[in-house]
């Protein structure tokens, strides 16, 4: 690969990137080298050892005097003490050899909230100019995450640097943290030489210890980084935000031209979508239906296969004009929909459900507009399903669907109440429903399987103050509560308690969030392990919170205007405010879908009546 002039010294590790994403680096390298300083730190370590006789003086031990010496006091004792008098007599003076001098350097990254975006990028920049630092003094450089527990790293490959960009936490560095790594460091078999810190905020160090502080800021603007570095001097320098395109890439870990876990590219329309409602994602995870602006339907997206070449799969369903729809689902395969007009509710696209008439406001309240979806599910057992919907006061209903062979099956035709004050309610198993309700301050936890069979009450907790719930979708929940989130509210700030009941219920697990940090979902990682799924402050990322470090799973170029996750398969679909999808796949880590919902009505293919 061809650098520019400037580029050279470091193009050992720039050749791990793409040749648009040099630009951004040839300005980061360029104005944080010279602020660097010169190499210290390497400095001779223990104390020197004899290595023979270097050299005569006039001072010393008497054990050093030199032969000569002895014999004058021998021969003449009058002139040996006079020349100790004054000082004359000569001694032997050692050699001394200097211990191998350290050949470490350690760097300690601050992963913790207030580094996220472009700090990252600061962060990769320096680590490219400490190793050449390093190489160019013969040293070797590692590098630790802060909040941690001590471990050092190479920088051999890109694996590293990308390992540096996901190694993120929710934590916060403190004093703690610093604690354990200074500990660790002077117990170490090899001195380290130069030590750097890099974050903001970061905790208070010695200088025998950490020899470079460097201390990364967002100006209040947003317009700009400053970066604050502290040794026997202050320097400081300020970085505009890079570019955003190829920040972008180098965050989610795309170096070389190579799109990590990219989503195929979606041949095909698909027509505008509304902001105002969210997506709707099947069970399966195979299917995802968005409400149309522009008309009175659905269109509805299959995912794509991993190296699919053929056309985006789109179909567009329509339905009655005149009705508002209350809410969407996937019935089994198939796109449904609750519709309502002035007196009726009516079950669009779902065999085996008539009409029904409009429940009163007491036994079900439904929404004049479609500001949201309200939660619905559809269980399909043998003999019968269900449909079960919640309404925004807490009145959980259903309506049994007659299937095509049954005659009989009572309770068809009519609105059903199966609880009150119901705080949310989730698929949790292919063929059970979990849902949380209130009674007398009290909160508890049932499951409900495909024969309407409700299981008996799981105590999850008192009910004040909590807000909303996340549910996991396990097979705890075929004889118990297979794990839900309560979340709770402190100065403005989330905090989720995970509940887990296998035997008894208790909180296995407190998360509490930063400010403007939203959960969103809530998924079941195995023994009674759980990640939170959040959406950034700036609501332009999602990120996985797992076991106090959190990940990036993708970024967004616009505001995330709704988002929606399924706990069943783990896939989450955000819509952003220039009506582009991106729909992920938690489990495998891997982008399934990434098309723009945009395209004016008359000019779209594949619509169905």
């Amino acid at each position: 690969m061809q650098l520019p002039e400037s580029l050279q010294p470091w193009r050992e590790w720039l050749q791990w990137f793409a040749p648009e994403q040099l630009p951004l680096f040839a300005d980061l390298l360029g104005r944080l080298n010279p602020v660097l300083g010169p190499l210290r730190g390497l400095q001779q370590g223990g104390v020197p050892e004899p290595d023979g006789l270097g050299d005569l003086q006039r001072r010393g031990p008497y054990e050093r005097l030199l032969g000569s010496e002895w014999l004058l006091a021998d021969e003449v004792p009058e002139e040996f003490l006079r020349r100790a008098v004054v000082g004359e007599h000569l001694f032997l003076a050692p050699q001394y050899r200097a211990q191998q001098a350290s050949r470490q350097m350690v760097v300690l990254f601050d992963a913790g909230p207030l580094q996220l975006g472009a700090p990252r990028l600061v962060h990769l920049a320096l680590l490219i100019l400490l190793a050449r630092r390093a190489k160019e003094a013969g040293a070797e450089l590692r590098w630790g995450i802060l909040q941690q527990a001590p471990q050092l790293h190479g920088v051999d490959s890109a694996a590293q640097l990308k390992h540096l960009l996901n190694a993120r936490t929710f934590h916060t560095a403190g004093d703690e943290h610093w604690q354990a790594w200074r500990d660790w460091l002077r117990s170490a078999a090899m001195p380290v030489g130069e030590c750097w810190l890099v974050g903001q905020r970061l905790p208070a160090t010695d200088r025998q210890t950490c020899s470079h502080r460097v201390q990364i800021a967002r100006s209040l603007d947003g317009q700009s980084l400053s970066v604050h570095l502290t040794s026997t001097h202050t320097r400081r320098v300020v970085l505009p935000m890079p570019d955003e395109r190829p920040a972008v890439q180098l965050l989610k870990g795309q170096f070389a031209g190579e799109v990590v876990n990219a989503a195929p590219a979606a041949k095909g329309s698909v027509p505008r979508v509304s902001l105002t409602l969210q997506p709707v994602i099947s069970s399966a995870g195979s299917h995802v239906a968005l409400k149309m602006l522009d008309e009175p339907g659905l269109v509805v997206i299959k995912l794509p296969a991993k190296h699919q070449k053929k056309t985006l799969e789109v179909r567009c369903k329509l339905w009655r004009v005149g009705t508002t729809p209350l809410t969407a689902l996937f019935f089994g395969r198939a796109i449904g929909a609750v519709l309502s007009d002035q007196f009726q509710l009516t079950f669009w696209s779902m065999p085996g459900l008539k009409p029904v008439d409009k429940p009163s406001l007491e036994q079900l309240k439904l929404p004049p507009g479609t500001a949201n979806f309200l939660p619905a599910i559809g269980l399909q057992g043998h003999g019968c399903s269900r449909l079960y919907l919640l309404d925004t006061q807490g009145h959980l209903a259903f309506w049994v669907v007659k299937n095509a062979k049954d005659t009989a099956t009572p309770g068809t035709g009519q609105t059903h109440r199966l609880a009150e004050g119901v705080i949310g309610m989730a698929r949790v198993g292919r063929d059970a429903m979990g849902y949380v309700r209130r009674e007398d301050n009290r909160l508890y936890a049932h499951s409900v399987n495909s024969q309407g069979q409700v299981s008996s009450a799981h105590l999850a907790g008192i009910a004040d103050g909590i807000s909303q719930v996340l549910f996991a979708a396990s097979y705890h929940w075929h004889h118990g509560c297979g794990g839900c989130a309560l979340l709770t509210l402190k100065n403005q700030c989330e905090s989720w308690r995970v509940m887990f009941f296998n035997e008894s219920p208790r909180e296995v697990q407190r998360i509490e969030l930063a400010p403007g940090w939203k959960g969103i979902g809530l998924l079941y990682e195995g023994d009674e392990r759980f990640a939170l799924l959040m959406l950034s402050p700036n609501q332009q990322a999602i990120v996985l919170h797992r076991g106090g470090d959190q990940e990036t799973l993708f970024t967004t170029s616009d505001v995330i205007a709704k988002v929606s996750f399924c706990p069943l398969s783990g896939v989450v679909a955000a819509l952003t405010s220039s009506r582009e999808l991106l729909v992920y796949a938690v489990p495998q880590r891997l982008l399934r879908l990434q098309v723009f919902c945009n395209e004016q009505a008359g000019n779209r293919d594949g619509s169905d009546a």
